[in-house]
């Protein structure tokens, strides 16, 4: 069963999973409204998603059109999916249940076209919808998926599932630590059981946080910052929570916490042009693009990038990458190795000429060197893992620093190595240690270990593992494996980060 999972996982990116979760619970809701197990009916919920898909959609076309942008449909999937189980039902013979709906879904798919500062858009896409519709029509959310103690278990379960695939495990602690110290600290103690079943089973804090915190365009994304946003957002979102007579509900708490992400993150959307694409290895390409704009970022941290697919797949027009480049150079690179029967997005990747496009957002990441220069370092990549390391390798070199850094790459064949001319050059001016594990070594290379990476080679290459600052890179597979054997050499958990590369395609 957990092997399935995992398959499933890894296979699947972060908005399909979302859209099968919020897929899943408005099944599951509709199939207690047919029971008549809850106070809405089975043909309003419908009726309701109708409406909603509808104006979404056509929202999302009419602003792509206007400004001839690619569009990503899972992205409007999403915010409709979870609009629907927050707001109100749409009822035929009820007009203004109907404009709830429609106001909701036209300001919170406008709202990321319209309500942006630097290329970024601020607010949380549902939260601004939401409130909206309270404020303009007098249609607030209900928020019925949370209030319903049945489908709790398929919140939390289908929620941690969603949160484990994007890796934000604790930022939902946080979210939910804070919140319950909320209630704590503002309920009096005769009321706190009360208070805490309340806060637990019959209201949206789980939905909320699974469905809408880990939402990547408007949380914060640094290491500490996202904590703080989701800290904000618990909080706030406790219902003893106020200002006078003003109580924050949890649309408003993301709306509050919104302008704190949008000033701790990088801002602004790039076009990105075609300039040539180049062989790094087999099967493995480097695209070299031109920007619009200079991108601010530090070597390893990733890129979110969109296509205009014409039909994309279920794996949608959208992937986050790493940028291959570094900080100091000129063009950016993205570095992609190309499988037997690829997705739409890299079928269309390999069609570009020169000249085409592709959008990037979302510079964030915290899979960067430390900064003090007198650390140890290990890296291990597996494949085209090795982009976040070309990045940070390049970076150093166009520095002059130098570093005591050991480096474990790990391929299949001695041609699936990908930047053998920079790792000779920082082989030679930056004293990097580069050893090669080939699994079928038929070629003679220096420092080549004929096999795979494994807790024998790194207790042999890195005879100090235990001080040393460890990064692995690629992917699910590959990096759990290797956690597990860093740990049997004796290097501290601590000391391990992460760049997960789920699912290929």
């Amino acid at each position: 069963m957990m092997t399935l999972i995992s398959r499933v996982l890894n296979g699947t990116t972060m908005y399909r999973l979302m859209i099968y979760y919020l897929g899943a619970l408005f099944v599951a809701g509709l199939g207690l409204a047919v029971a008549g197990a809850t106070f809405m009916s089975p043909s309003s919920l419908l009726f309701s998603l109708v409406v909603t898909f509808v104006s979404a959609w056509g929202t999302n076309r009419l602003f792509g059109y206007v400004l001839r942008l690619p569009l990503n449909a899972e992205s409007v999937h999403i915010t409709a999916l979870i609009l629907v189980l927050i707001m109100p039902p749409a009822v035929p013979s009820e007009p203004m249940s109907i404009l709830g709906v429609v106001v909701a879904s036209v300001v919170a798919i406008g709202s990321k076209f319209v309500l942006t500062i630097g290329h970024k858009h601020i607010f949380n896409p549902v939260a601004i919808g939401a409130v909206a519709a309270g404020l303009l029509v007098n249609q607030p959310a209900v928020w019925w998926v949370g209030g319903s103690p049945t489908l709790l278990p398929l919140v939390v379960i289908g929620g941690l599932l969603v949160t484990h695939k994007v890796q934000r495990l604790g930022m939902i602690a946080s979210y939910l630590l804070a919140n319950l110290a909320a209630v704590v600290l503002t309920t009096p103690p005769e009321m706190l059981g009360m208070g805490l079943q309340q806060g637990l089973i019959y209201s949206p804090l789980f939905f909320a946080g699974f469905a809408m915190l880990t939402e990547p365009l408007t949380a914060a994304h640094g290491r500490w910052s996202r904590h703080i946003y989701a800290i904000l957002v618990g909080a706030l979102s406790s219902p003893n929570i106020h200002i006078a007579n003003f109580y924050f509900s949890p649309e408003l708490a993301f709306l509050v916490a919104n302008l704190y992400a949008w000033a701790a993150s990088p801002k602004g959307r790039f076009r990105l042009e075609l300039l040539h694409v180049e062989r790094i290895a087999a099967d493995c390409y480097d695209y070299v693009f031109r920007s619009d704009r200079r991108l601010n970022f530090r070597a390893g941290q990733y890129l979110d990038w969109t296509l205009g697919v014409r039909k994309p797949d279920n794996r949608g027009n959208r992937r986050t990458f790493t940028i291959a480049s570094s900080p100091s150079e000129d063009h950016v690179r993205l570095g992609v190795k190309f499988y037997s029967g690829p997705s739409a997005f890299k079928q269309h990747l390999c069609e570009m000429s020169p000249g085409d496009a592709i959008y990037g957002s979302q510079i964030a990441g915290t899979f960067t060197l430390p900064r003090n220069p007198r650390r140890k370092i290990l890296l291990i990549a597996g494949g085209i893992g090795i982009t976040p390391f070309r990045s940070m390798i390049q970076d150093l070199l166009d520095r002059g620093e130098q570093r005591d850094i050991i480096l474990l790459y790990g391929n299949r064949q001695a041609e699936d190595i990908a930047y053998m001319p920079l790792l000779a050059r920082a082989e030679r001016e930056l004293g990097l240690r580069v050893i090669h594990a080939v699994s079928q070594a038929e070629a003679r290379l220096d420092n080549l270990h004929p096999g795979r990476i494994d807790a024998q080679l790194m207790a042999r290459e890195v005879p100090d593992i235990a001080e040393r600052y460890i990064y692995v890179s690629g992917p699910t597979s590959m990096v759990s494996t290797f956690r597990k054997a860093l740990r049997s050499c004796g290097a501290s958990r601590r000391r391990i980060h992460t760049d997960l590369f789920p699912g290929f395609g």
